[in-house]
């Protein structure tokens, strides 16, 4: 009989971030608990505490894969030859981002609901968004500073989360990919504004 094959640290956190995202997904952030993630799991109740303390740390990790997920996807589509980064390339991959139908989007949009409701998401929020700032840098190097600096980036966010909701609260992510191109223009407006105001000194 052959031993039972050992466990990585990351296949048993990969293994610990499955068993939430389905609870999490059937029962929403705020009636999950830490016992019925781990039931999801081959872990005993000390393996999975020993990697996370609580059900929010468990759906910060989902939600950083949610953002290395999309990244990948966005270096993919502009591959590694560097290439200059208008305001229509940055609009046309952050719509893409919006509309994008993506295992990670109804925990996202439970995320940004139960963010409303939480007062423990709000640090969670802030320190995402910062995330998802600093890896813009990267992806989009290059890029006009416009897009980074706080007001823009701030608003380009919650234009991005006004979308998202709206895609599955209102059901309208078919009408917004059908008029994908009045988005994609709509950032690239954006874009525009905070390049006037960076020039204006404001």
């Amino acid at each position: 009989m052959c031993a039972a094959k050992r466990l990585s640290e990351a296949e048993r956190k990969k293994e610990i971030v499955d068993s939430a995202a389905k609870v999490i997904m059937e029962k929403g952030f705020e009636k999950t608990t830490m016992e019925e993630i781990i039931a999801g799991t081959t872990l005993s109740k000390g393996g999975v505490y020993h990697y996370y303390g609580s059900v929010l740390e468990i759906f910060k990790d989902i939600m950083i894969f949610g953002i290395e997920y999309r990244n990948k996807i966005i270096k993919d589509h502009m591959g590694t030859d560097n290439q200059f980064v208008s305001d229509e390339l940055m609009a046309k991959e952050l719509v893409d981002k919006m509309l994008d139908d993506n295992p990670y989007m109804p925990l996202y949009i439970e995320f940004l609901i139960a963010n409303k409701r939480n007062p423990e998401f709000k640090g969670l929020m802030v320190e995402l968004q910062e995330q998802s700032k600093e890896s813009c840098k990267i992806i989009f190097e290059g890029a006009p500073n416009r897009l980074f600096n706080l007001d823009t980036f701030q608003f380009v966010t919650d234009f991005i989360n006004a979308i998202i909701l709206g895609s599955d609260v209102l059901e309208a992510r078919e009408n917004f990919k059908k008029n994908r191109n009045l988005l994609e223009q709509m950032l690239i407006l954006i874009f525009k504004n905070g390049k006037e105001l960076k020039n204006e000194g404001l």
